[in-house]
């Protein structure tokens, strides 16, 4: 219909609006949805009128059409898997949706959560929505539903996770919810009751067995229904997602990447989620793009299980185990900013150069990690560690690369930056400076050394020549590393862990973080850890995760030879 339904105001309904409410009740959805374009606005509010006696609700006729009341009631368009997930919830009472990256998973679950709070009386209904994190609950799904409700002039009042309209007598009651639950907490989602209950899992894939367990107990009854969204989880092989995905009495739509319109080339309409005030834009606009697909396998290779996931929607299986599983670094890239006294914002600190909304804390150590491209190829990058702080702070292509007195002017413009900020910070240790030793690296590390004895900075320069032993063995260790470059990949394994060491805030672009779950983690004949080699990752397609190794050398603490530096003249 797209045009906005009339208001509904407290009125008694007159005969004309009962006769047309009771004929369109018993009418299928797709014979209604022809009648409600013959409906003047005088028709309409006497049919809404009727509803709202008859049945509590002005929104009762789209019980049954969640499609017609997103396209109805809400003036929004949806593309095709979305409308069959709309449809699959009417008669299904488990619907699992895994899907790939940017399919609009997000934005279809608001708009089944804001139907089925609305289409049945205020006080009979209850909508439920949950996801792994409360920021994924708070931050993604409950922005979504308040736009919504606002711009539709839906009743009541949505709060930031909690939507409470008043009920016949008048009295407000809670028609929605969200929250989310630690992995070992069942007790989180016990006791949920209602005469109809929908209940939506956003993210579905971090969903651990424990909670699962406990939800299959809520999701009991003729009246219940329950949608699951998410992408399959890429570390997870038999996840509770997955386990529920291959139930026989679960109704699974995949969505791939290659269903959705921009790789399909199916026609979308305009987009009417946006604010009036966007320029004019087709639906599709919003979704996974033929860029992004390209961009993800070069970095990952074909066959690694963010692709398969993320790609295909695919639940990844027997592959070969990945130095860096990618939800870990996932976790490391959404971690909030730390919020107590001890942390200030580096933009606040007056220093040029340091925009950044990240926060940092007093007295932290500064280390940088240098990846310096070899032959002027690949890419020269810097990262930075203050703290439990990771930031990409360099990073270049091009032949300009390969003069070693160009790059190491790069990196000491970046460790005097780094020494005013270790000043300002009080941070008490000098800033540490590890530099990849092998070809250009090694004379780039010269040149720093000889300008630190110069009294150029007062940073320590270590070059790290990855194909050297550690210098160190621990024979209890279940991961032994044979070089320096398995350590360094072993400990950042380690630092981002959910059983690791500690946590770190990586705030680094989508590429990095695509590299750094890149390798493969192999074991070689002497039982030692291996991490699949840049030769071996060219071989499948995978770019040199020169941005990944930046990082992990900026956090890396090697064993440090007795070889010296060689310093250029």
């Amino acid at each position: 219909m797209n045009r906005p339904l009339p208001a509904v105001a407290a009125r008694r309904p007159g005969r004309l609006g009962r006769r047309l409410y009771a004929e369109l009740a018993d009418a299928t959805p797709a014979v209604r949805r022809r009648f409600y374009t013959t409906l003047d606005t005088a028709d309409w509010a006497e049919v809404l009128a009727a509803a709202t006696t008859e049945a509590g609700t002005p929104y009762a006729l789209w019980a049954d059409d969640p499609v017609g009341f997103v396209e109805d009631v809400l003036g929004e368009s949806q593309w095709s898997r979305q409308r069959d997930i709309l449809e699959a919830l009417v008669d299904n009472r488990r619907v699992a949706v895994p899907s790939c990256f940017g399919s609009g998973k997000t934005h279809i679950a608001a708009r089944v959560a804001v139907w089925s709070s609305v289409v049945h009386p205020p006080g009979t209904a209850l909508t439920v929505t949950t996801a792994t994190r409360a920021r994924q609950v708070q931050r993604q799904m409950w922005p979504h539903i308040r736009q919504v409700v606002a711009r539709a002039g839906l009743p009541g009042e949505v709060g930031v996770t909690q939507w409470k309209m008043p009920d016949h007598h008048g009295s407000d009651v809670v028609v929605a919810y969200g929250f989310s639950a630690p992995d070992h907490d069942e007790a989180a989602v016990q006791g949920i009751h209602a005469p109809r209950l929908m209940f939506i899992v956003d993210e579905a894939g971090g969903i651990g067995r424990i909670i699962g367990a406990a939800m299959r107990g809520v999701l009991t009854g003729e009246h219940t229904r329950a949608l699951l969204i998410g992408n399959p989880p890429t570390d997870d092989e038999g996840s509770w997602f997955e386990q529920t995905c291959n139930d026989p009495a679960v109704l699974v739509l995949p969505i791939s990447v290659y269903d959705t319109p921009l790789l399909s080339g199916e026609r979308t309409r305009r987009c009417r989620a946006c604010p009036a005030q966007a320029p004019a834009h087709l639906l599709a606009t919003h979704l996974v793009d033929r860029q992004w697909v390209d961009d993800t396998i070069r970095d990952h290779g074909e066959d690694a299980p963010f692709v398969q996931a993320k790609v295909h929607a695919r639940f990844p299986r027997g592959g070969q185990a990945r130095a860096i599983p990618a939800s870990w670094v996932e976790r490391a890239a959404d971690s909030p900013e730390p919020d107590s006294p001890g942390y200030t914002a580096l933009r606040t600190l007056g220093l040029d150069g340091e925009t950044s909304p990240n926060r940092v804390k007093r007295g932290a150590w500064i280390r940088l990690g240098v990846d310096v491209a070899a032959d002027g190829g690949d890419e020269f990058v810097i990262a930075r560690s203050v703290g439990d702080l990771v930031e990409l702070r360099h990073s270049t292509a091009g032949q300009e690369n390969a003069d070693p007195v160009v790059v190491a002017g790069v990196v000491l413009r970046e460790i005097t930056a780094a020494q005013r900020l270790a000043s300002t910070l009080g941070s008490t240790a000098p800033v540490r400076v590890k530099i990849d030793g092998v070809g250009l690296g090694w004379g780039v590390a010269g040149l720093l050394e000889a300008w630190r004895r110069e009294g150029l900075h007062s940073a320590e320069i270590v070059a790290v020549l990855a194909s050297e032993g550690t210098g160190r063995d621990d024979e209890a260790a279940t991961l032994r590393p044979g070089t320096k470059r398995d350590e360094m990949w072993l400990a950042m394994r380690s630092l981002l862990s959910p059983n690791g060491q500690g946590s770190l805030r990586l705030r680094a672009d989508r590429r990095t973080q695509a590299q750094m779950s890149a390798p493969k983690l192999e074991t070689n004949s002497a039982g030692r850890t291996v991490i699949e080699s840049k030769r071996f990752m060219r071989r499948r397609g995978v770019s040199s995760p020169d941005r990944a190794e930046a990082v992990l050398l900026a956090l890396y603490e090697p064993h440090v030879s007795r070889r010296r530096v060689r310093v250029i003249a």
